[in-house]
This record gives C-alpha cells, structure tokens and sequence, in this order.
C-alpha cells in the first residue's frame, strides 16, 4: 500500500525535535540540520520506520481512510502523524533525563491532535456548520400505550 498523501516528511517531524538533527559523527557540532539523514541520531531510515508506523497508527484511530474534503483533514492527520513520530523518537532515543518530560509533552499533543482529527472525521459529513446533529432513538411503545386505560 502506499503512503497516504499527507504522510509527514523528515522535515515535518524535525520541526518538533530540531536537536535530533545534529550531525552525530561531528562531536561537538551544534549546528541544527533540520532534517534527518544518515549522520543524525536516529538516521533518515530509521526516523521514516517511526514516520510509517504513525501514519499506521492514525489510519487505525480514524478507521482506515482519511476523507479528501475538507482539505484541512489532511493537514490535520499529517500534523498528528509528525507529533506521534516525533514522541516516538523522543522515547526511543533518549541523551539526558530532560528527554522524558518532552516525550510526555509530544505525546500530549500527539494525543490531543489525533482526537481532534477523529471528531473532525466524524463530523465532516455532517453539514456545513460541521458540527455534529444529535441523533435520537427510542423503543417501541408498550402494547397498552395506544390505548386508553
């Protein structure tokens, strides 16, 4: 299967761990790449195995598709992709102790994206107000209720 259109770039998950992206093999070397790549910590291929397995994980969460229209859904699941790649990087790459405080804060917002995205999901066939309408049910009347006792 390929990869949806709104899978996040290196570049996007980055964005949210600029320091991961310090060239590893220049000791001492403070300078923020921005991306990913064979000389980061951790590499271009392994950033894209998290990167996959987010996308999977946000398919999973919205039932397996992500609607075209409106087009923000996209951006909105690529953006939660990005965050739960990111934490994921966070925790699987740990340098210092102050690496768990932003794994918890990543995964935060990683979490709060994703239900965000699951009630715009559900709620983008919904009209254009594109707010949910209640739905109503009720059970049968009692066989006594259509008469008078």
């Amino acid at each position: 299967m390929a990869d949806p259109s709104w899978t996040p770039s290196l570049e996007q998950v980055a964005d949210h761990i600029p320091t991961r992206t310090r060239d590893a093999a220049q000791a001492g070397d403070t300078a923020l790449l921005g991306t990913f790549n064979s000389q980061t910590e951790p590499t271009d291929e392994q950033a894209l195995r998290h990167i996959k397995a987010a996308v999977a994980e946000v398919l999973g969460a919205v039932g397996g598709d992500i609607p075209a229209t409106p087009a923000f859904l996209g951006e909105l699941a690529g953006e939660a992709a990005a965050l739960r790649a990111a934490a994921d990087i966070e925790l699987g790459y740990p340098n210092r102790n102050a690496d768990a405080d932003r794994w918890a804060q990543l995964d935060q917002r990683a979490k709060d994206v994703l239900q965000r995205l699951i009630d715009a999901v559900n709620d983008a066939g919904s009209g254009p107000e594109g707010a949910l309408l209640p739905v109503y049910s009720f059970p049968d009347p009692p066989w006594h209720g259509d008469y008078h006792l």
